[in-house]
C-alpha cells in the first residue's frame, strides 16, 4: 500500500471550503489535479473523474462516493477491475480551527499490483498544487476570510 498525505490551512471557514470542494462542475476552472468530475455527490453514487498528473497522461476513471459528511469529509474509491489490481481510496477531511480557518487534509491510499505504476515517485506535488488552488479560490471569494 502507498499512502499519500498533504494538508493546508485555508483562511476561510469549513462551509466555504466545503462549498468549493463539492462544486464539482467548477473543477475545470480551478483544480489542476482533478480536472473534471461529473455525477452526483451522494454516498453510493458514481463520479466520472479525470486526473491530471505532472509528466503523465490524463487518466479518467469512475469512482464511488463512500463518505459524505458536510463540512467534514468527502471520500471516494476507484478501482480497476479488482482491488487486487488497483484500488485508490481518496479522502478530503476538513477540520475547523479556533480562529475561523480550516485545515484541509487531502490523502489517498493506493493498493494493488498497478498501484506502483499509477502512483509515481512524488504524487504529493500534484496534491499540494490542488490544495493551494483550492485555498486561493476559497480565500478570494470568502467574505469572512482572515488575513
Amino acid at each position: 500500500m502507498r499512502a499519500i498525505r498533504t494538508e493546508i490551512v485555508v483562511d476561510a471557514p469549513p462551509a466555504d471550503v466545503w462549498q468549493a470542494l463539492t462544486e464539482t462542475d467548477a473543477y475545470p476552472a480551478w483544480n489542476p489535479h482533478v480536472v473534471e468530475a461529473h455525477g452526483d455527490l451522494a454516498v453510493g453514487s458514481r463520479l466520472d473523474i479525470t486526473v491530471r498528473r505532472e509528466g503523465v497522461r490524463d487518466r479518467s476513471m469512475r469512482v464511488t462516493v463512500t463518505d459524505l459528511d458536510p463540512e467534514r469529509k468527502l471520500a471516494w474509491v476507484g478501482r480497476v477491475l479488482s482491488p487486487l489490481l488497483f484500488e485508490g481510496r481518496h479522502v478530503y477531511e476538513l477540520e475547523p480551527l479556533d480562529d475561523g480557518r480550516t485545515r484541509l487534509v487531502n490523502r489517498e491510499e493506493v493498493r494493488g499490483v498497478l498501484g506502483g505504476m499509477v502512483v509515481t515517485d512524488e504524487p504529493e506535488v500534484d496534491y499540494e498544487k490542488m490544495n493551494r488552488a483550492l485555498a486561493e479560490r476559497v480565500e478570494r471569494v470568502a467574505p469572512d476570510a482572515t488575513t
